[in-house]
């Protein structure tokens, strides 16, 4: 049914819904679009094949639930209009960005993928905005690279996706959308390689960003050393990256946990900066960063 002008000559398409009473209104969820067709043009039969392929908008209904979640959103979002109620008292974006205009594939994949019901924003042809409501399971980073793998592997679709933090309605939606749509773009644009991001992965970017090179003049020297050693750089990047876990890092790196530790201790003796309290593997951390962008 995607010819569905060619079948009916006065079918109109949006992306909004109408309220024009002398038509029937449809929303194809597979394309994310609306579709009203003059009610003379349209058979008691033909009705019923429409709604088969389409879902009914009724004038008392205004909307399907979905699509008029999706408009209150949609508007709120990108158009001034006023929050939307929610069921729980915090929600949160998942900022989405793919490679292809597949909307009916990404439909199906969030449909099946995720346990509980998400809504879907599009603000752009190729770009969307999960709206989760808090629960007992929300998503995990790890579910959120899993649901990227199966977009890409069953879809045929690659994407971004940058997870935003839970906030209520009295932390002003907007502005937090504002600001999490800016610290996405930042993360594309600092971190490419990673699919996956929050605020946490890129702050230390925006850091770096403002503060890069005083902090290079600083340590000037342990910036040169992770240029000529990069096994070193890395083994430490991860160790923080696992939270200061000896025995986890030691097993990524296929190394025996005394062989790490050996590596640590010299590092620290060399330098003088003890990569095992918060202060130091901060520093380091960010000298890892900003040595990686060399």
């Amino acid at each position: 049914m995607n010819n569905i002008e060619e079948i009916y000559e006065r079918a109109v398409i949006t992306e909004r819904p109408g309220a024009d009473e002398s038509r029937h209104h449809y929303y194809d969820k597979g394309q994310n679009r609306y579709i009203s067709i003059p009610k003379e043009d349209v058979t008691n039969k033909e009705q019923q094949l429409l709604s088969h392929f389409f879902m009914p908008i009724e004038r008392e209904q205004q909307q399907s639930q979905l699509s008029a979640r999706e408009q209150a959103w949609w508007d709120f979002l990108l158009n001034g209009a006023e929050c939307p109620a929610v069921k729980e008292e915090r929600v949160r974006f998942l900022y989405v960005k793919l490679s292809e205009n597949d909307r009916s594939g990404f439909f199906e994949a969030v449909d099946t993928f995720f346990d509980h019901a998400l809504l879907v924003v599009w603000t752009g042809e190729k770009d969307c905005i999960l709206i989760e409501e808090e629960s007992d399971y929300p998503i995990q980073k790890e579910d959120a690279q899993t649901f990227l793998d199966v977009l890409a592997g069953d879809f045929y679709m690659a994407g971004r996706l940058f997870a935003g933090r839970f906030s209520t309605a009295k932390d002003s939606l907007k502005t937090v959308y504002e600001n999490e749509m800016e610290a996405a773009r930042k993360a594309a644009l600092f971190i490419p390689g990673q699919k996956v991001t929050t605020i946490e992965m890129v702050v230390p970017h925006l850091f770096l960003s403002q503060c890069g090179e005083e902090l290079g003049r600083f340590f000037a020297r342990e910036q040169e050393l992770f240029h000529e050693d990069d096994d070193l750089r890395n083994t430490l990047q991860l160790f923080i990256q696992n939270h200061l876990n000896v025995s986890q890092t030691a097993k990524q790196l296929h190394l025996h946990r005394n062989s790490l530790q050996y590596r640590i201790d010299k590092f620290i003796d060399r330098t003088g900066i003890d990569v095992r309290s918060y202060e130091g593997a901060l520093l380091i951390y960010m000298i890892c960063l900003m040595s990686t962008k060399k």
